[in-house]
Formats: structure tokens, C-alpha cells, sequence
């Protein structure tokens, strides 16, 4: 007769339960041969080859494409005689799966699940399914006690459950059968055994009368504890390996070439893995052993573990480091944060950890280091009932610590009763352990085998909270430890340097003249102090001009556009004729009547703004202050004695004048007057007729354009390798392309020398390529940007730090100094009016006791060109800067029927949206009314909006809105159409 032998679902990783059939590699009656690969399955993980390690011929029944099978359930048949193409159906083949609990031939087996990466046995705690019970898939028929915790043991095959089912308290091998399930109920056994922690069979018997029955002598076995992400090892040409065996291999870092295989025709197996690289248990008992008097029990599933843990620990070279670290702030910051200091300890190690990447990771045999970027930090608790759990918070280096405490609050209490899965406890990359809540004080944690480092805390002494790391010698030497404690004290003992909480009592108590004193009455200053007055605060605000307003209103935002405006007219008259109107083109520009005009405006809101001001009862001062110490201003005004303020917190808003790089002769043309400024641009008697202008950053293309239009003759000099750096970059070549057609425009140009007197001035420099020009004009317009100037402040008095010429401060305004804020130009950055409103007014919401940041990555800006440059949130480069899959869609304006009508196609729309949420991160603008078009777009990014959302909402046509909804399908159409690829 012919033998048959079963092809069963391998067990592909450690977490997989079943697979799903994917195709089949060989046909019924092919024949194969050891190590062919017979068919693919798709598993948790992967789609992996299924290899076979006996020759015959392929026999069916196969099971199907697409059918799900149980690990170790029949996928097919292997028979070794060529006319026996499939199994009879009351034929018994090799048994489906290992079996040394009891003989059987019928059934599938419900194994022992793997639960965790180091179980190789697991204990029966209760049966939740009785014999004879209807089984449906995705039941739970049981649970059982790892290493670990108590598991639920899932089925995945339909049925009725039969036995021999494994009694209460066996202990059963990993991959070995506890009970089985069977198709029809009157093949439904009723038998029960009962399996010691020697997996050997004591006692079997049936459930209805329990009379005694025979059972087989079982086999002990035991399975290793394997690494989820290793990599299978490689076929070793000439010698065969089973696909666990390799898994193993892989996981153990043993070399397959020096294994001798002990398996038919000499096929390494698992067991001769394991030889060859010994686990941890046969590590732990290697180690000598002490005979001691009495009787002792048997351990529990998690006291074997900790046993042979600790004995294995015994390998590792370890040494020990100790600091001790005041711990009072980060106590207080973390209750104002809301969250626990176990979390805010982890965060903490997580940061030192980022610059010293070596705690994080460990030893691999043979002689290997794994070097890991995941911050997956194990933290000890005590179970209930004794013994010890460690739950891992995982990406705690990418997480805040609000979803850190939240991921906390739901581990805790399932850590405490072992009800925790395999992935919450599994493979931590370090470890804490705080005993110091028991009132500990001094002790030292053990590392096990897959970390580097353990850190133990004590309880809070005179000297501060000891805090020592035992780390494996193997991975992490003296100096390192010592260098990464050194670091996690400071980020300890100054949590205000990374945990953004705001004081819990922002504005210090005291006998102040102000409880806060502003400084500077532009956008920033002006906000933050009527916000404060808004809500009852006392303010006073200090500005060095007569009416507030700042940059913004008098040499800014406002007078730009008011010649902008002007230039506009003047440019849209010329195409005029294009739609049917002539006789308009002939404009002619009154500078007078225009200069009048924009004072005009300038004044009445100068004087409506100190109106308001007075009004709202903001003590509005005029002079220069500087502190004198970090309480005390020092205030010099225009006319009169100085006099010294007391205040109990202040915010700086000073702004930054435009920065005038170190050319030859720059500085002389600035006081002949031949050089000028964005402040010094608005004394212009008239348009020159030739201007240079040096930087093509935002103001130098607004003021190229609009003088253009007026009629000078421009050339503009950029030193870098394109204009308008805080632009999407295909935005500004763009625009780039569009200026060229109007007036010169050098990239990368090197300027050697600015010489000559006002009307007649010289700029010589040299191109990209080298050659050496030199342009002759009237003006030098100096657009090289703005640059803080504090040193009129002296803010050295009070303890303000600096961060280069910019005043350090956090994302609530707070500078180093705790009662301290500074907000807008002064602070670098985005050196925009309304970033500097916007932080102005989260200054006041922290003074006021909130809890309140700026977010550059909503942040938008407008560039007032001919067609209008904006931005909002983050372009696609940024985004993958920061680790986010973003996506992009774009449409050219040409297409638009609004643009055609006007006249007005150059340009484009582009939609950036985060592919995982599909949320819009960003829009960036080259358009003729990006100004109007943006508002839109600001409350898209703002609102963390939806590609759908967008495309669903309702856009009037036509208009150029709409073309929001349309790149918005347009992009979700495109991810429909990649995820079904």
C-alpha cells in the first residue's frame, strides 16, 4: 500500500495562528522533491513559500486558492507511488498536527499558541468551551497561563470541540495540541488527560464517568524563543533546512553551514539549532546547581521564567552607574501636564536616549550589535498575586506625552492582572524600574539578554533621587553611561526645556507697577496687551514711536501695499485692449497725490490704533525700554527724565531692523543716502530710473515689481541659488521664470563693492558663471532681509538668553527666563505681521494661565508679486522632513475659466495632504488673488480638514475656488487608484 504524508500550514512567524492560501507552485501528480517549494501563503507578515522535506508525488485533496487554514492544518498531500493521486476520505495520514499529549487519528488540533516570543509552554487555566460545544471561528475555547500573562486561546476552524482535551493545570508544549475539533458531533470524544510540567501524560480518564483510560507515553519537546523580526536564515548549498529551522537560525544568529542536520537524509531541524546555539533555559540550568534539603514545587509559568531570565542575565559583563537627580520640578511640571511621572521619566530617557543612541542598543550572538531607533522602553510593575510584569510603551522617542499617558493609563491596569497581549510586553530596547514608591533607598536592577541597559530608581533622598543604569559592557562602556546620566539630569532638572507646561502661576505675586509691562507697540505687543486687558490684566505698553503700529503699519505691510495697489492699476490698464476696453492704457503716475494718499493711511490708522489702545485702558508709554534686572524696566522717553517700572512678568516685541550685510562701501552708501532700506525706502523723492536691489527675498521682489511698474529700470542680485527661499521651490521657479521677462534677476551673485552718491551708484559683482559686471543706477535698495537687535535691551540684567541675535523662546513666547516672553521678528523665525499677532496673542493666553502654542506648520504667508506667491503649512519636502508620507496634486491656472476671462493663467494651485490621514497639510499658491484665494486654504490646514471634506464641499462656479474641490478629488483618486495597485 501506498504512504502518505500530510502537507501542513508551517508556522511562518510567531505571532501567526492560520494562513491563507495564495497559490499553489506544483500540480496533483507532479513529482517533487526535498526542499521544492510546493505553494505560497499569505501570513500575518508576509506572503511566504511553503517548502516541502519529502520527495514523492503532489496528491490532493489541495485545499484551495484562497482558503484559510490553521497552523499545522492539511494543506495537501505528499504520496510516493504515482497512481495515487488522492486521499481516500476515511483514510488516517500522518497526524495534522504533533500529538504527544495522546494518540489520535481524527480531528483538528487546537494547539498552544506561541503568545509571546520567549514561551515554549503554556498552562491550561480554564476550558471557556465544553465538549460537545458548537465551535465558531473566533471563539475563544480557553485560556492559558505563558510566561507572561493569561492569555485567550482563538480558534479559527468551525466545529464541535472534542477531545482529548487537556485537563485544568496541564502543561502543554508550545505547538502541541490541548484539545480538537471535529466536524461531526458523533465523532465528538469526551476524553480528558492531565499533562505535568514534564508534559508527560499522568492521568486520563473519560469526562462522563471518569473511568480511567490508557494514554500514549508523550515525547517531551520544547520550542525557542524566537526574535518577531529576524530574517530567516540562508539555504546553505548542498544541505537542506526546514523553513523553522532557518527561522530559528535567523533569530539565533547561528551560522546553518556548521550545523549537522539530524533529520531524514540529513535535514537540519529545529533541534539542531537549538544544539548549536543553547536558549535560555539551557543556559540557566547549565550554570551549577545547589542541591538544598526539602520537598520544593513545581514553579509557575511566570517563576520559570524569571528564573531562567535572571540565571541567563548571569552571561552579561555588566557594570553600574549612578547619579542622583532632583526630581521636584519634573514632579510639578508633570502634574501641570496632567500626566504621570513614570511617563514623564520615560519621555525624559527617551530624549537623553536620542543623543546617546547606544542605552537603546544590544548584544546579538555571535559577536553582533543591533542597532535600534525605536524607543520601546519596558517599565516594571508588580502583578497582582506577586511576580513581576513589565508593560512596554512603545515609540515613546515619536510620541507626546499625552498619548504616552494614555497608552500608560490602559496598560497599568491590565499589567497589574497579566491580561496583557504578546506585543505589550515583548521585546523592550531598555528598561526602568522605580522602587524608590516602596521607599527604596539605593538598589540595583538586572538587565537580561536583549537590552543594554536598566535603570533602577530609589526613592528621593537629601542628595536627590539616586538613579543608577546596570548596562552589558558587551554594548555600552563606562563613559557612555556616565555621559547619558549627565544629560538625563539636566533634562530632568529643567523640565521647562522640553515639556512646554506652562507656570502654574504665570505672573508672579508682588508689589508691581504692572503685572506686565509690553515692549513694542507693533502687531505682536499690540495683541498681546489687549488680550491681557480683555481678561483683567493691568498692562502697560512701552513703544519708541509716537502712535503703535510698528514695521507693519509705517514701513511694512500697509505702505507697501499702498504703492502696490498703485502699480497694480497701472499693469492691469495695459491689457485692458485685450478684453475689448480701450483707451485706458495711457496711465501716467502723480507720485505726489500717491505719497499723500498712503501717509493718509498710515496717520488715520496710526491714530485709530492709540485710540483703541487708550481706550481699552492699555497705559500706552513712549520711549526706549531696557531691563535693569528681571523685574525692573529702565525708560528713557523722548522728552523728560528716565524713570525705572516694576513688573511682574513682561513680553518683548521689538521687532528686527533690516540686516545690511558686510559689503565693501554699503555702509557709507547707507549714510550718503545712496544706499536705502525697507525703512529708509519711503523718503524716495521720486521713482528712480535705474535701482539695484540686493536680496530676492520677499520685500525685494514686492518693491522690484512694483517699481518696475513704475517705470525704473531694475536689477536684482540674489546671492543664493534662487529667489524667494521660504517659497515651495517650484512655486518660486516659477515666479523666477515670469520676473526674468521683466527685469534682470542674478542668482547666485557675488558682490564685490557698492560705491558712488545718491543718482549716481555702482554695484560690481559677479554673475553665477564668474564674470564680472557692473551695473550703474540711481539707488541701492539693501532687501537682504531683517536681523534682531537687542543690544539696546540689555538683556544680560535679566537673564535672557540669546539664540544667535534672536531672543531664545519657546512655543508659548517664554524665553529662558521663566516670567518672560518674546514674541514676533525679535524671535526669528517667520518674520511675518501676523506671526508676530499670532504669538503675541499665545503670550497672553500662557500670562493669563492657559495653555496655549504657536504652530509654524500652520502658519501661511503672502508674497504681493504680480502673480501673488503664498504658502500655508507645510510643502511636501517639509513634510517628509518630518516624517510624514505626504502626497501632492497641482493644477495650472491656465486651465481656469475665471483666469481666462481675466486674463490672468500664469501660475498654479498645489494641495499637500498626509497620505495615513489624508488630512491637508499645506496649499501653496502662484496666483493673481492668492491674497483673496488663501482664506480658504488657511481654514483647510488649520482645521486639519479632509481630502473628502474638501472634494464634498460645494464651490460656486465659476469661481477659483473651486479648484480646491477639484485637486482634492483629483488627489483622492489617485490614492484610490495606488492602493488598489
Amino acid at each position: 500500500m501506498s504512504a502518505h504524508y500530510v502537507i501542513t500550514m508551517p508556522q511562518l512567524s510567531d505571532t501567526m495562528t492560520e494562513g491563507v492560501v495564495v497559490t499553489w507552485e506544483k500540480n496533483i501528480g507532479d513529482k517533487v522533491e526535498r526542499g521544492d517549494i510546493v505553494a505560497t501563503v499569505e501570513t500575518d507578515k508576509a506572503i511566504m513559500d511553503v517548502e516541502v522535506f519529502k520527495a514523492g508525488y503532489l496528491a490532493g485533496p489541495l485545499a484551495d486558492v484562497g482558503a484559510t487554514i490553521i497552523v499545522a492544518g492539511a494543506m495537501g498531500y505528499i504520496t510516493d507511488t504515482l497512481g495515487d493521486m488522492n486521499i481516500a476520505v476515511n483514510e488516517t495520514v500522518t497526524e495534522i498536527a504533533p500529538t504527544e499529549m495522546v494518540p489520535h487519528n481524527a480531528g483538528i488540533a487546537i494547539v498552544m499558541p506561541q503568545l509571546s516570543d520567549t514561551m515554549t509552554e503554556g498552562v491550561v487555566v480554564t476550558w471557556e468551551k465544553q465538549v460537545g460545544d458548537t465551535i465558531k471561528r473566533g471563539d475563544i475555547v480557553a485560556t492559558v497561563e505563558t510566561d507572561k500573562a493569561i492569555m485567550d486561546v482563538e480558534v479559527f476552524q468551525e466545529g464541535f470541540l472534542s477531545g482529548p482535551v487537556a485537563g485544568v493545570g496541564s502543561t502543554i508544549v508550545v505547538g502541541h495540541p490541548m484539545a480538537f475539533i471535529v466536524a461531526d458531533a458523533a465523532l465528538v470524544s469526551d476524553t480528558e488527560v492531565t499533562l505535568s510540567a514534564a508534559h508527560k501524560v499522568v492521568e486520563a480518564h473519560h469526562q462522563k464517568d471518569k473511568s480511567v483510560i490508557t494514554a500514549a507515553t508523550p515525547v517531551n519537546a520544547s520550542a525557542p524563543s524566537l526574535n518577531p523580526s529576524a530574517i530567516p536564515a540562508a539555504r546553505v548549498a548542498g544541505q537542506y533546512a526546514s523553513p523553522y529551522a532557518r527561522k530559528v537560525a535567523g533569530s539565533m544568529g547561528v551560522d546553518l553551514s556548521k550545523v549537522r542536520g539530524s533529520g531524514p537524509q540529513g535535514v537540519i531541524v529545529a533541534n539542531d539549532v537549538l544544539s548549536a546555539r543553547p536558549s535560555m533555559k539551557d543556559v540557566a540550568h547549565s550554570l551549577p546547581q545547589v542541591e538544598v534539603p526539602g520537598n520544593g514545587r513545581n514553579m509557575t509559568a511566570m517563576e520559570k521564567a524569571v528564573s531562567h531570565s535572571m540565571t541567563a542575565s548571569l552571561t552579561l559583563p555588566t557594570f553600574d552607574v549612578t547619579f542622583n537627580i532632583k526630581p521636584e520640578k519634573l514632579i510639578a511640571a508633570a502634574k501641570a501636564r496632567k500626566v504621570s511621572v513614570t511617563v514623564a521619566i520615560a519621555k525624559a530617557c527617551s530624549i537623553a536616549m536620542l543623543k546617546h543612541p547606544t542605552l537603546n542598543n544590544c548584544y546579538q550572538p555571535v559577536d553582533k550589535i543591533v542597532e535600534r531607533s525605536n524607543h520601546d522602553f519596558g517599565i516594571a510593575v508588580a502583578a497582582d498575586g506577586g511576580g513581576l510584569v513589565v508593560p512596554i510603551l512603545r515609540g515613546i522617542e515619536q510620541k507626546s506625552l499625552e498619548d504616552l499617558q494614555a497608552a500608560w493609563t490602559d496598560l497599568m491596569p491590565r499589567a497589574r492582572t497579566r491580561k496583557l497581549a504578546p506585543a505589550e510586553y515583548a521585546n523592550p530596547t531598555f528598561t526602568i524600574s522605580n522602587m524608590g514608591m516602596f521607599g527604596v533607598t539605593h538598589f540595583t536592577a538586572i538587565p537580561t539578554p536583549g537590552i543594554a541597559a536598566i535603570m533602577a530608581i530609589a526613592a528621593t533622598g537629601t542628595d536627590g533621587m539616586p538613579v543608577n543604569i546596570t548596562a552589558d559592557h558587551r554594548v555600552v562602556n563606562g563613559a557612555h553611561v556616565a555621559a547619558y546620566l549627565a544629560d538625563l539630569k539636566q533634562i530632568i532638572e529643567q523640565p521647562e526645556s522640553w515639556m512646554d507646561v506652562a507656570p502654574t502661576s504665570p505672573i508672579p505675586a508682588g508689589e508691581w507697577d504692572f503685572p506686565v509691562i509690553v515692549i513694542g507697540g507693533g502687531p505682536g505687543g499690540e495683541d498681546c496687551a489687549r488680550d491681557l486687558i480683555e481678561h483683567g490684566v493691568k498692562v502697560a505698553m512701552i513703544n519708541n514711536a509716537p502712535l503703535p503700529g510698528g514695521e507693519c503699519l509705517w514701513r511694512g505691510c500697509i505702505p507697501s501695499k499702498a504703492w502696490r495697489h498703485s502699480a497694480d492699476i497701472i499693469r492691469d490698464r495695459a491689457h485692458d485692449a485685450d478684453k475689448g476696453v480701450n483707451g485706458t492704457n495711457q496711465s501716467k503716475l502723480d507720485w505726489a497725490t500717491l505719497e499723500t494718499h498712503r501717509k493718509t493711511i498710515l496717520q488715520t490708522r496710526g491714530e485709530l490704533a492709540l485710540k483703541t489702545d487708550k481706550g481699552v485702558k492699555i497705559d500706552v508709554r513712549e520711549g526706549y525700554a531696557s531691563f535693569v534686572d528681571n523685574h525692573t524696566l529702565h525708560i528713557q522717553p523722548p522728552q523728560g527724565e528716565a524713570y525705572t517700572m516694576k513688573f511682574g512678568a513682561a513680553v518683548i516685541a521689538t521687532g528686527a531692523p533690516p540686516f545690511v550685510p558686510p559689503i565693501p562701501g554699503a555702509m557709507d552708501g547707507l549714510t550718503s543716502g545712496g544706499v536705502i532700506t525697507s525703512d529708509t525706502i519711503w523718503n524716495l523723492p521720486s521713482p528712480p530710473k535705474k535701482m539695484a536691489i540686493i536680496g530676492g527675498g520677499v520685500i525685494g521682489v514686492e518693491m522690484a515689481q512694483i517699481f518696475r511698474d513704475f517705470g525704473t529700470e531694475i536689477l536684482m542680485l540674489e546671492a543664493k541659488d534662487r529667489i524667494l527661499a521660504e517659497v515651495e521651490e517650484e512655486i518660486a521657479k516659477q515666479l523666477t521664470e515670469i520676473l526674468k521677462q521683466e527685469f534682470t534677476v542674478v542668482t547666485s551673485a557675488k558682490i564685490s563693492q557698492i560705491a558712488g552718491k545718491v543718482g549716481a551708484m555702482q554695484v560690481s559683482y559677479a554673475d553665477s558663471e564668474g564674470s564680472a559686471q557692473v551695473f550703474d543706477c540711481d539707488y541701492v535698495l539693501m532687501a537682504t532681509g531683517k536681523r534682531p537687535d537687542t543690544s539696546r535691551l540689555n538683556l544680560a540684567s535679566a537673564g535672557v538668553q540669546l539664540d544667535g541675535a534672536a531672543i531664545k523662546a519657546d512655543k508659548r513666547g517664554r524665553t529662558s527666563v521663566p516670567h518672560i516672553y518674546a514674541v514676533g521678528d525679535v524671535v526669528g523665525g517667520y518674520m511675518l505681521a501676523h506671526t508676530a499677532a499670532t504669538q503675541g496673542r499665545v503670550a497672553a493666553s500662557n500670562l493669563l494661565g492657559e495653555d496655549h502654542e504657536y504652530n509654524q506648520d500652520l502658519d501661511c504667508g503672502v508674497t504681493f508679486s504680480r502673480p501673488q506667491a503664498g504658502f500655508v503649512g507645510l510643502s511636501t519636502a517639509q513634510a517628509k522632513e518630518r516624517g510624514v508620507d505626504a502626497v501632492e496634486a497641482k493644477m495650472p491656472m491656465s486651465i481656469d475659466a475665471k483666469a481666462m476671462i481675466t486674463g490672468e493663467t500664469h501660475g498654479m494651485i498645489k494641495l499637500v495632504a498626509d497620505k495615513a490621514t489624508q488630512k491637508i497639510i499645506g496649499v501653496h499658491f502662484l496666483t493673481e488673488h492668492t491674497d483673496t484665494l488663501i482664506g480658504e486654504a488657511v481654514m483647510m490646514v488649520s482645521a486639519g480638514m479632509t481630502l473628502k471634506q474638501v472634494a464634498q464641499a460645494i464651490h460656486p462656479h465659476p469661481t477659483q475656488t473651486e479648484l480646491f474641490g477639484e485637486l482634492a478629488r483629483r488627489l483622492l483618486s489617485r490614492l484610490r487608484r495606488t492602493a488598489k495597485k
